[in-house]
């Protein structure tokens, strides 16, 4: 047996095992589950939002072999395809939403991607980890650095704010994706506070309150 098959046979070892583990485990989606999902989530499995992968197990373990060997230029998603905004749209739609993913792939917003990748959901909002969104609470300062209101209407203005790069506090009136049913606060110190802010993306308690114009599809 030559150099180059010897090599083939190894890498492919562990895709034979995770094959077999596949074909052969009854909860193949708990045995497959890449860590914690989010609580609003708990009652899905894989395939509710992971598409099957193309080709049979023989044909995605040979795949990811050549890939091994530089012999293909990308991988073969194994079992499930890793999710896109299309999956999350699919449940999470709204026709309210304030921050649509398709408004930041005009190319006015190319600056702004370099902070915060708009264009998809996972940009900013991961599944397998314990927090509800991944990339902190100033990305407004991607696209909000020259914001002027004409009629300011809270009593600290907007334009003051931006000036002391107080990002952090934009969220503590302001609802991203705007489907809580509330209205943003009027006083500066009526806000959210920080520390709630960062609590509720870690996967706490939502200060914007529990009412909501479009549920997820799964919670109609």
């Amino acid at each position: 047996m030559n150099k180059l098959r010897v090599t083939a046979l190894a890498v492919s070892i562990p895709f034979v095992l995770y094959g077999l583990v596949f074909l052969f485990t009854e909860k193949d989606d708990q045995y497959f589950s890449a860590g914690t999902i989010q609580h609003a989530h708990q009652d899905l499995v894989c395939a509710d939002c992971h598409v099957k992968s193309q080709g049979t197990l023989r044909q995605q373990i040979q795949a990811n072999a050549k890939y091994l060997l530089g012999k293909r230029e990308h991988p073969a998603d194994f079992g499930y395809q890793k999710v896109t905004s299309v999956e999350c749209l699919t449940c999470h739609e709204r026709p309210n939403d304030r921050h649509p993913i398709y408004r930041f792939r005009e190319p006015r917003f190319a600056e702004a991607k370099a902070v915060v990748d708009a264009t998809s959901c996972l940009g900013c909002h991961n599944e397998h980890v314990n927090e509800k969104v991944s990339n902190g609470i100033v990305f407004c300062s991607a696209c909000h650095q020259d914001l002027e209101l004409k009629d300011d209407p809270i009593d600290v203005a907007h334009t003051e704010l931006i000036k002391n790069e107080e990002w952090n506090t934009c969220l503590g009136c302001h609802d991203f994706h705007g489907n809580h049913g509330r209205e943003a606060q009027l006083n500066y110190d009526d806000r959210y506070l920080v520390e709630d802010i960062k609590d509720y993306f870690a996967a706490g308690k939502s200060p914007y309150g529990n009412e909501l114009f479009y549920k997820a599809k799964n919670d109609e």
